[in-house]
């Protein structure tokens, strides 16, 4: 279950590990199921845009900065005090994505100035972390169990475009 943080109700931080900050979306009248691939996959109760996963970043760049997801977070708040992450709009791009046991849909969409918050951190801790594809999971096989897509590597490795199941 997301928390709200930043002393506000627009940005959560949930995820397995409570290190994925989130921009709550509100989404309806869709579909409570569509078929893709020969699966069933249900729709799901909440929806937000990941705007970054700490711990799957520092997995994947072997990151050794202590106390990482803390200083993300704290950092996050700081910057969203005088600039705002906002949802910008879909993209007429949908993806069926898999890996191991789960599968899901997602909808590729434009977040506002995340990317000047990427360029901050990877320029206040000397990294190199890539802006994420910005998407919304939309259905699941599993109840509410998403895949991560943190970068390019895992948008091709994992997804593929599917023809749109209904106009957003």
């Amino acid at each position: 279950m997301a928390k709200f943080i930043c002393g506000g109700e627009k940005y959560q931080i949930g995820g397995p590990k409570e290190d994925t900050i989130g921009l709550p979306i509100s989404l309806s009248d869709l579909p409570e199921k569509i078929e893709v691939e020969d699966y069933e996959l249900f729709l799901k109760t909440t929806f937000h845009a990941s705007l970054i996963c700490a711990e799957k970043n520092i997995e994947k760049n072997n990151l050794t900065i202590p106390d990482f997801v803390n200083k993300v977070v704290a950092d996050f708040c700081e910057f969203t005090k005088h600039t705002s992450i906002d949802f910008a709009r879909y993209r007429n791009e949908f993806r069926f994505v898999a890996e191991n046991e789960r599968r899901t849909v997602v909808v590729m969409c434009d977040i506002s100035n995340l990317n000047k918050f990427f360029d901050f951190i990877n320029q206040k801790y000397g990294l190199k972390l890539e802006y994420p594809p910005t998407h919304i999971t939309l259905y699941t096989l599993q109840p509410n169990i998403g895949i991560f897509l943190t970068d390019a590597n895992d948008l091709n490795r994992l997804t593929k475009k599917i023809k749109a199941p209904f106009k957003l």
